[in-house]
């Protein structure tokens, strides 16, 4: 039996953001909210989830990665506007999305889409929407009061960072969460066309 990978393919978040996520998470559990919240290290955007793979489609995961990035440039992207999955009304995620260099995040996915694809891997299920992840809700007996803690600092900004690299990840999972391992990290700014 062919041992499996779980892979995915990830934009990772800046050290300096990090507090201000913190911040945030604090904010959110000040309101009553009883979640997993997401720890510091393993913050990323995923740009694509490849799930278990073998380890040759690890290696083809990093070719098309290789290939999406090159001849792109480094670009920054502001974090801003909290938001929520399902809803806000019954929020089972919580992330803060991309305001500016959103457009280039979602053009960079596509170029990564499209060479997975080429690299025979199948089309993702879900349109990519650049965000982080900040927290998964368990249960809440204050619904009310997590619902006000998000929609009052919805628009505030956390900050802004350049992108610069994209990391094909292996997550290995844990009972005390996942643990990421960076299997190639590929620079924005150093690949021609």
């Amino acid at each position: 039996m062919t041992q499996q990978h779980r892979i995915f393919v990830a934009v990772e978040l800046a050290p300096a953001l990090h507090q201000a996520v913190v911040d945030t998470q604090q904010r959110l559990e000040a309101a009553g909210a009883r979640v997993r919240w997401i720890k510091p290290a393993n913050l990323h955007f995923t740009l694509r989830f490849l799930g278990e793979v073998t380890p040759a489609q690890v290696a083809l995961a990093k070719i098309a990665t290789r290939e999406a990035v090159a001849g792109a440039s480094p670009f920054t992207i502001v974090l801003q506007r909290l938001g929520a999955f399902p809803s806000f009304q019954r929020p089972q995620v919580v992330w803060i999305g991309v305001s500016d260099g959103a457009q280039e995040f979602q053009a960079l996915a596509a170029r990564l889409e499209e060479r997975l694809i080429h690299h025979r891997f199948p089309p993702s299920d879900r349109p990519f929407k650049p965000h982080l992840t900040l927290a998964r809700i368990r249960e809440t007996r204050q619904w009310g009061d997590v619902v006000r803690a998000l929609t009052q600092d919805q628009d505030a900004e956390a900050g802004s960072m350049t992108v610069d690299a994209v990391v094909v990840m292996e997550s290995h999972l844990s009972p005390k969460g996942p643990v990421y391992t960076r299997l190639e990290e590929v620079s924005l700014s150093s690949h021609e066309k």
